[in-house]
């Protein structure tokens, strides 16, 4: 696999067309999951992704937009019109090196800059096309339906401390999940950060999550994620 601990005359010799970037966040997860969780997540999906389309995999970008989790220090964020020039800037720059492809992976959903910015980049270069697939979009996929029991899956839950479980359990602090389930939807995150609709920071219930569902998880959305990168790349 050619990766950034790949030379550069590796990746000249073999010429692939197609990069994956995968874009995390540095934020909480509650008193459970570290802060890391959607690199850790966006790392692994993207490595499968780029082993099956034998592409180029980039470093996964640890930091975004997450200003619904201010509140607790440790979090890092950026502000979004910053975040929509880098996401510009660097699919710009794969396709002046020749890349005719990028798959671009979201694992943290509190981006909402990403969309506008890969819209234009498709919009005003033809011959280069990049494939927005937002890990979000999966969870109520028939496939996923199958495995996750809770339904109001959205942070620290039984989705990604199923993923941690699995990918690395020891980071998951066993002794301190405890689930919340707010009575309120998702958008209400635009009015404030996500302490105010759950204490501890979590959305969902992480005490559903285990190692064997993180395998299942991280499989179903590698595969969802190339086939929909191959319908994306086949119009």
């Amino acid at each position: 696999m050619l990766w950034c601990k790949s030379t550069a005359d590796e990746i000249m010799e073999a010429n692939p067309d197609t990069a994956v970037l995968s874009v995390g966040s540095t934020e909480q997860h509650g008193p459970h999951l570290p802060i890391a969780t959607d690199i850790i997540i966006g790392e692994a999906i993207a490595k499968g992704v780029a082993e099956k389309m034998g592409a180029y995999l980039l470093p996964t970008l640890p930091i975004s937009t997450c200003r619904e989790h201010m509140g607790k220090k440790g979090s890092v964020w950026m502000n979004p019109d910053t975040f929509y020039n880098m996401i510009k800037d660097i699919l710009l720059s794969l396709k002046e090196q020749g890349f005719k492809k990028v798959i671009y992976i979201q694992a943290h959903g509190g981006i909402f800059t990403g969309a506008p910015a890969i819209r234009e980049v498709n919009a005003t270069n033809p011959g280069f096309r990049v494939a927005k697939i937002d890990l979000v979009q999966y969870f109520t996929s028939d496939e996923m339906k199958g495995l996750l029991e809770c339904k109001d899956n959205l942070h620290a839950c039984e989705y990604e401390t199923s993923l941690v479980l699995y990918l690395n359990e020891e980071l998951v602090k066993k002794d301190l999940i405890e689930d919340c389930v707010p009575g309120v939807p998702r958008d209400f995150l635009n009015y404030a950060p996500i302490f105010k609709y759950c204490k501890n920071g979590v959305w969902g219930k992480p005490s559903l999550a285990t190692k064997e569902k993180g395998e299942k998880i991280l499989n179903v959305l590698i595969e969802k994620s190339v086939e929909y990168a191959n319908w994306v790349f086949g119009i």
